[in-house]
């Protein structure tokens, strides 16, 4: 069994351990043609904007892993409201941003393995102006809420990451590596 992986991102080969699944842009965005992305969409590495109305973030998703010393991290997408994004955007550098209180928004990607991700609220945590902010998810009826709660296993990371256990998602703004 081969136990490394070729990064789609890096072209460097990484063990399948240390890779962690992230989405390029949201999924509304990501189902735009280029030019469409052109013309409507302003963005940066961790923020978009559509036409001027829809706002989001770039974030993790924390997992802690059972039996493990580092959790494991989706990076995913929040929609936010204007407000939120502007306030997100106040703080950006500042080193005391962690005392913010946590803000709604809701995830703007599909997870694969756990369905109804797309919309579902959570709240977000400024980290750090160096890091990125962190997404808890508030729905306590949903799958993602348990994991978030209660961990995953090793095993279960490794099924996020690994496209081989179950096919090439749809959505091919996904991809693997250590998202920091």
């Amino acid at each position: 069994m081969n136990d490394t992986v070729v990064c789609s991102v890096c072209g460097q080969s990484h063990r399948k351990s240390e890779i962690e699944l992230f989405f390029q842009r949201p999924d509304v965005v990501h189902a735009l043609s280029e030019e469409e992305r052109d013309n409507r969409c302003k963005s940066t590495s961790d923020a978009w904007m559509l036409d001027g109305e829809r706002f989001f973030l770039r974030g993790l998703l924390p997992l802690p892993v059972h039996d493990a010393s580092r959790r494991y991290n989706i990076g995913v997408w929040a929609e936010v409201s204007r407000d939120v994004f502007t306030r997100v955007n106040e703080l950006w550098t500042d080193p005391a941003q962690s005392a913010e209180p946590r803000m709604p928004a809701a995830l703007a990607n599909e997870l694969p393995l756990v369905s109804g991700t797309l919309g579902l609220p959570v709240a977000i945590q400024l980290t750090g102006p160096s890091t990125r902010p962190e997404y808890y998810v508030e729905t306590a009826e949903h799958q993602l809420y348990s994991e978030q709660a209660r961990g995953i296993s090793a095993h279960r990371a490794l099924e996020y990451s690994d496209t081989t256990i179950r096919g090439l998602p749809s959505n091919k703004s996904l991809e693997r590596t250590r998202e920091r």
